[in-house]
């Protein structure tokens, strides 16, 4: 079993909102789907750190709505999590996810590779809510490839759940659980 697999387990057993809700598991394994494509081609990013992003970013909401400081609260789950040694991932790694985590949702772009990655990964899924995002809100060259806009796009309209994702972290094939 990998860490993945614990990790996505352990944060399900407190995530407080609806499974299938807008925040919830289907759009963090789209954002993993982005972030691992946006990764793969972007210099100097860390698809390790992104495909954590994915699964940590919104792990922590407590509203569907408005919850400014969930970002927040993922990057201190980040640090406990790490002070557990359930994060295999180096101090460095670590202090990048807990700035994604802390950074992603609010109205800036990032220089750090990874970081912008992780942070136009969540952006390219506001198609799951029929949204572009906005071309100055995206960090990474990548993200602004037509090609993959238009996958990104098609994976949240069409609520496409990504079962490579799925087995990566030991989830549940029922697509049912998640919508």
């Amino acid at each position: 079993m990998s860490a993945l697999h614990g990790l996505s387990a352990r944060i399900l057993v407190t995530y407080r909102l609806a499974l299938n809700g807008f925040h919830g598991p289907a759009h963090w394994l789209r954002v993993r789907s982005n972030a691992l494509c946006l990764a793969a081609a972007t210099p100097g990013a860390d698809a390790a750190v992104a495909e954590y992003f994915a699964l940590f970013h919104d792990g922590w909401r407590e509203d569907e709505d408005h919850d400014p400081q969930h970002g927040e609260r993922a990057a201190a789950q980040v640090g406990i999590f790490a002070a557990e040694g359930l994060l295999p991932l180096a101090a460095a790694q670590i202090a990048t996810l807990a700035a994604a985590c802390a950074g992603h949702n609010h109205p800036q772009v990032s220089a750090d590779a990874t970081i912008g990655c992780c942070w136009d990964a969540d952006r390219l899924d506001l198609s799951r809510l029929h949204i572009r995002p906005r071309a100055e809100r995206l960090s990474t060259a990548a993200a602004l490839d037509p090609t993959l806009q238009a996958q990104a796009w098609t994976r949240g309209v069409k609520d496409v759940l990504d079962h490579e994702g799925l087995a990566a972290w030991g989830l549940s094939t029922k697509r049912s659980q998640f919508r």
